[in-house]
């Protein structure tokens, strides 16, 4: 960003020392000319910087990073198809109501035009109506307002006939013309949906890659499982500054809900299986024993996930390794963890409810399938979770 602000302060310098050097007598489209070309230079610098940027963002080292930038732009792309699909579903629903109302003008027209048919044929037959042979043959007086008020009707029955076949055929013409429309978006709007299809295709092959790269190369794994520790060891900073602090206001962290004690207290957040325990496990790539924090529960993407007590929610955010997780305080120094969602319903400082549905299941962060990571904390320090389940 400094870079740019240089680039922006030379070039606007620059363009400031050549409006006073130019001649009073020279050509006001040369001026132009190099004011433009000027302008222009330091446009495309700028535009170098903004690449080399956006270059430095997707080399960067951190493998976590990577993947939150790699689930930002995924989960951008995942909403754009969402509302170009509701604009597509809106379209095809329009275009079936146009048609619909198309179908019937025109076998209305269908009708109005049979009648006006039958009329011109009887016309024809029986030749046209001499209307004063009419008026003079009446007998007498209400005979002749009689007679008068049935060719009225006559003549204004034909008129109205004509009129509406060509109303209905103005209808019918404008129909079509917003059904060719309607086709027409309908057409770019499937075109937007395929782009974004394939923009989500890229961006899961990305993710994959960087997920494939930690599970086969070691160098990478060793990497990715420092990083976890790291993302482990900074919420438990986080706790036991909360703790901290509640101790020395004298206060608990959660006054909402009566503070958890003992074990077979929390409820389970999802219901499945125990895909991995909580402990020491031997890793495939590392080849050493590695500390599994938590434990996996398997289940679907999009799966509700609860509270699995009372307390205060502590972060709900992109958590390194964790993914998209939501960390609850419940009082007492417990605290629980939900990690790789794929979106989050709550946010931090809200105060929730056993059972209330926190997260929906997902595989965000160090996860190669959906599931709930679930951990439980006492003052910050993971303990397993069967112990209070």
């Amino acid at each position: 960003m400094n870079t740019c602000k240089i680039l922006i302060n030379r070039g606007l310098t620059g363009l400031l020392m050549f409006s006073l050097l130019v001649p009073a007598f020279g050509s006001l489209a040369d001026d132009s000319d190099n004011l433009q070309n000027q302008l222009s230079d330091v446009q495309s610098q700028m535009n170098q910087q903004l690449q080399k940027k956006n270059n430095a963002d997707t080399a960067i080292g951190n493998i976590f990073e990577k993947l939150r930038i790699i689930q930002t732009n995924l989960d951008t792309a995942r909403n754009e198809y969402k509302n170009i699909s509701d604009q597509l579903l809106q379209t095809e629903n329009k275009i079936s109501e146009t048609q619909v109302n198309l179908d019937k003008t025109q076998e209305n027209l269908k009708k109005r035009q049979k009648i006006l048919g039958n009329r011109i044929r009887d016309i024809y037959m029986h030749g046209q109506l001499d209307y004063l042979d009419v008026v003079i043959g009446a007998k007498d007086f209400n005979d002749f307002a009689n007679r008068v008020e049935l060719l009225e009707r006559i003549v204004n029955s034909d008129m109205e006939l004509i009129h509406s076949i060509a109303a209905d055929r103005d209808t019918i013409n404008q129909q079509k013309t917003e059904l060719e429309t309607e086709r027409q978006e309908q057409v770019k709007l499937q075109a937007d949906a395929a782009k974004k299809k394939e923009e989500i295709e890229k961006h899961k092959a990305e993710q994959q890659a960087v997920l494939d790269k930690t599970q086969n190369d070691k160098a990478a794994a060793e990497q990715a499982y420092n990083e976890l520790e790291a993302s482990s060891q900074h919420i438990s900073d986080m706790l036991k500054a909360r703790a901290n602090a509640a101790a020395a206001a004298n206060t608990d962290s959660d006054t909402s809900a009566p503070a958890p004690s003992g074990s077979g207290i929390f409820i389970w957040p999802v219901n499945g299986p125990i895909t991995s325990p909580f402990g020491y496990r031997i890793h495939p790539v590392l080849g050493r024993r590695i500390f599994h924090s938590g434990i996996d529960i398997g289940v679907d993407y999009g799966t509700p996930v609860h509270a699995a007590a009372a307390g205060v929610v502590v972060e709900a955010d992109w958590m390194g390794g964790y993914g998209n997780a939501v960390l609850i305080d419940h009082g007492n120094g417990l605290s629980t963890i939900y990690g790789h969602n794929t979106s989050l319903t709550v946010s931090a400082g809200q105060t929730v409810s056993q059972g209330q549905i926190i997260a929906y299941s997902g595989a965000t962060g160090m996860a190669t399938g959906p599931h709930v990571h679930f951990e439980v904390r006492l003052n910050g320090t993971p303990v397993n979770p069967m112990n209070y389940l």
